[in-house]
């Protein structure tokens, strides 16, 4: 049976775990415990290792790869796992991960230029709310209301995209179906990679659930309305 090695970002590890079909018998690693993953790469001598694509175009991914090749293993492949276009797929090490920047939404832009208020009901900065998830893959929930939310994705989101969200509670997550309303590129010089700044906008779902999360996970004072 074929053996194969993931080693991935440790909060990319569950989306991609759920989202990335691999082969055979299946070890993880996230790449905090590096040493681990070379030693078992070293005993076992899988005939796949699949590396996390963010991982592996960062500082240490190269670093990383050529110990991998200093083991001169057997009839290894290795493989980059990206998020690209709402799905996990595996391509050639040498492949860089897409980075493609929408083009900005007008509605966005009108908004900002105007200094306008398009909000519908009042939102609340999160204040405790673990890692959320979108279409399988991590976001950070930056604002919350009934209607909606503001969120930062690395995987890029477009407007009118639907996307299927999980807001993680105690009892379980809340799951949520969104439209994107608008999406926002994002490259900060102190941020390695960079994001989509992202608003949303829930579809029917009962606001009544949402007010009794906001609650539980929000500061308790709304944002104010810029005029």
């Amino acid at each position: 049976m074929l053996l194969t090695v993931v080693v991935a970002e440790p909060q990319r590890m569950t989306a991609l775990r759920d989202g990335l079909p691999t082969p055979g018998r299946v070890l993880r690693y996230p790449t905090s415990n590096l040493a681990s993953a070379l030693e078992s790469i070293r005993a076992n001598q899988p005939g796949l290792i699949v590396i996390d694509g963010t991982f592996l175009h960062g500082e240490f991914g190269p670093a990383f790869v050529e110990r991998i090749n200093s083991l001169n293993l057997p009839k290894v492949i290795l493989q980059q796992a990206i998020f690209d276009r709402g799905h996990w797929t595996m391509v050639p090490l040498d492949q860089k991960p897409p980075e493609v920047r929408p083009a900005d939404n007008q509605r966005v832009v009108a908004v900002k230029k105007a200094g306008l208020e398009t909000r519908r009901a009042p939102r609340f900065m999160v204040q405790d709310i673990a890692q959320a998830i979108a279409d399988g893959a991590p976001i950070d929930v930056v604002d919350l209301s009934v209607l909606g939310a503001q969120v930062i994705s690395q995987p890029m989101m477009r407007p009118n995209q639907k996307v299927r969200v999980n807001l993680p509670d105690t009892d379980g997550p809340i799951q949520l179906t969104a439209s994107v309303a608008w999406s926002v590129y994002e490259k900060k010089p102190d941020e390695p990679t960079p994001h989509f700044r992202v608003g949303m906008e829930f579809d029917g779902v009962e606001q009544r659930t949402l007010e009794d999360y906001c609650k539980r996970h929000c500061k308790p004072e709304p944002l104010p309305v810029r005029r």
